[in-house]
């Protein structure tokens, strides 16, 4: 679904924003309230916790207090909800207001939901089914998703988007990123059960609540994709059912490689928040001497975070290599709270002037890479993202979709090769004219590709292409490239630039209409009036 920005009215403008808040915790959901109190667009209308004599959040900014998210959202007229209880609770929560929201609207005979956008904090949930349902109930309503990755909104990371992406930081070799520090005991409270789901598995532990703020500013910054994962966790520190520290290996879309070292269990001051120092809970760090937590390497130059330090050869250098002196340049930013900065938005996005900087959809890629990473480490097997979007979009939206397919499908064998078909080319009367395929992109949008055999010969059309999660696309030329030969073993291109000539029966990788696109398809020559099709 495609958002129109509007310009709002000027009674619009001048009406501040209601928000209410879902899961008003001590470090979260009290940073949330913080943020819509001090912004001069938005209002803190009340706040819903679990338990009604939690009243700690709704005594200290004096508002109403709900123990249940749809009667809140019922009762209330709100512009915005900020989700920000524990990541499981997400869906229903996001339910909730939504069945409440919906309920107004009927009472009060409006023509429209007075409910614009969800705040939902990062990981959208914990699945990718999960995030799907999500993000089609949310958007079924024409409620928009905004996702709290804020450091998106962080001066530094905006800077270092800018200088990576330079066209003289020249193509990314790889990066390195650390996020270590030490939990304090009393972060988990093992003997409190509001807090269990700290150390229990699928939805606590640093790879879910941490790791991920790493994993998308990755994306983010670099505007590249995850391809592949692979990565060791331990959980020998403090022996639960999630780990406490691990390394991971990723490589991108155009080849680079990355590493991520992290560990909630070592006193360091290598991590994203005691390096920017943006988070006024975290104490200064001693020493004068400027500490990074991310390492960008480019073909031209290099980047420290959040320092923002370059290194690159000067113009005096005849060679570039070793040894040359190398050169430094810094760069400043005026820091501010990212929280802050990411309330404007979202009040800005409540009145349809912006769209999300993190969309739901956009937001399932970066938690695609972080369920790929639990999956590596249990295997101990390479992963691709793209492959659990597969699955996920398959079981959530393609049971449907997979039965529409499944007659027309059955057209198409073990091999690639339309069933009945033969290697050699000959014509069977008993062949379907139409067969349909079902293709996932590596950034995981699903695609629906048909074949098209009018009398004796085969041709072939893409059909609509059906988007089950955001594809982060990249203009590319569509250049023609010839069919490569079918291995006999498998069925599949042996090379990623096919020779200039095929068989009769060959396969035409699928990024010639697609960009990113690594499945190849299966395709006829055929022969008629002496002049070859395909």
């Amino acid at each position: 679904r495609s958002w129109q920005v509007q310009v709002p009215t000027t009674s619009e403008m001048t009406t501040p924003c209601r928000i209410a808040v879902v899961g008003a915790g001590p470090l979260v959901g009290a940073q949330h309230c913080r943020a819509v109190a001090d912004s001069a667009g938005a209002e803190l209308a009340c706040v819903c916790q679990r338990r009604p004599d939690d009243r700690a959040i709704a005594g200290r900014f004096g508002v109403p207090l709900y123990s249940d998210a749809a009667e809140m959202a019922r009762a209330e007229d709100l512009q915005g909800i900020v989700v920000a209880a524990p990541t499981h609770l997400h869906l229903p929560i996001v339910e909730q207001c939504l069945l409440g929201a919906q309920a107004r609207q009927r009472e009060l005979g409006a023509p429209e939901l007075a409910l614009k956008a969800l705040l939902v904090e990062k990981p959208i949930c914990e699945s990718l089914a999960a995030a799907q349902r999500l993000s089609a109930l949310a958007e079924a309503a024409g409620v928009q998703v905004l996702v709290g990755h804020q450091r998106r909104h962080s001066a530094f990371v905006r800077r270092a988007r800018k200088l990576v992406t330079r066209a003289d930081f020249g193509p990314l070799r790889g990066l390195s990123a650390e996020f270590a520090l030490l939990k304090p005991e009393s972060y988990f409270q093992r003997d409190d059960p509001r807090l269990a789901w700290r150390s229990q598995r699928g939805a606590g532990g640093p790879v879910l609540i941490n790791l991920i703020h790493d994993v998308d500013l990755l994306r983010f910054i670099t505007g590249h994709e995850v391809s592949t994962v692979f990565a060791s966790l331990s959980s020998s520190a403090r022996q639960t059912e999630v780990e406490d520290t691990g390394a991971v290996t990723v490589v991108l879309d155009h080849g680079a490689v990355g590493t991520f070292f992290f560990s909630d269990a070592a006193p360091s001051p290598w991590s994203y928040e005691f390096t920017t120092q943006e988070n006024a809970k975290y104490p200064p760090l001693p020493g004068d001497d400027p500490k990074d937590c991310y390492h960008f390497f480019g073909a031209q130059r290099s980047l420290a975070f959040p320092s923002l330090r370059r290194f690159q050869y000067g113009r005096e250098a005849s060679e570039p290599g070793w040894d040359a002196p190398l050169t430094v340049e810094e760069s400043e930013v005026q820091r501010h709270d990212p929280i802050g900065a990411q309330m404007e938005h979202f009040v800005r996005v409540c009145r349809r002037e912006e769209a999300p900087v993190c969309s739901g959809h956009d937001a399932m890629e970066s938690l695609a890479v972080i369920l790929a990473v639990v999956r590596s480490a249990e295997t101990q097997m390479p992963v691709r993202p793209a492959d659990l979007l597969k699955e996920s979009t398959l079981g959530a939206r393609g049971e449907a979709l997979h039965g529409s397919f499944e007659a027309k499908s059955s057209a198409v064998d073990s091999t690639g090769c339309p069933s009945g078909s033969s290697t050699e080319g000959e014509e069977d009367p008993d062949f379907e004219r139409t067969a349909s395929l079902a293709l996932i992109s590596t950034h995981g949008r699903v695609l629906l590709w048909r074949w098209y055999r009018p009398s004796s010969r085969a041709s072939f059309a893409p059909a609509r292409a059906w988007a089950g999660a955001r594809a982060r696309t990249r203009t590319r030329p569509r250049e023609s490239v010839p069919a490569a030969p079918r291995s006999p073993a498998r069925g599949v291109a042996p090379s990623r630039r096919p020779p200039a000539h095929g068989r009769r029966l060959g396969l035409l990788r699928a990024d010639r209409f697609v960009p990113n696109c690594r499945r190849h398809l299966m395709l006829r020559d055929t022969e008629e009036g002496g002049r070859k099709s395909r």
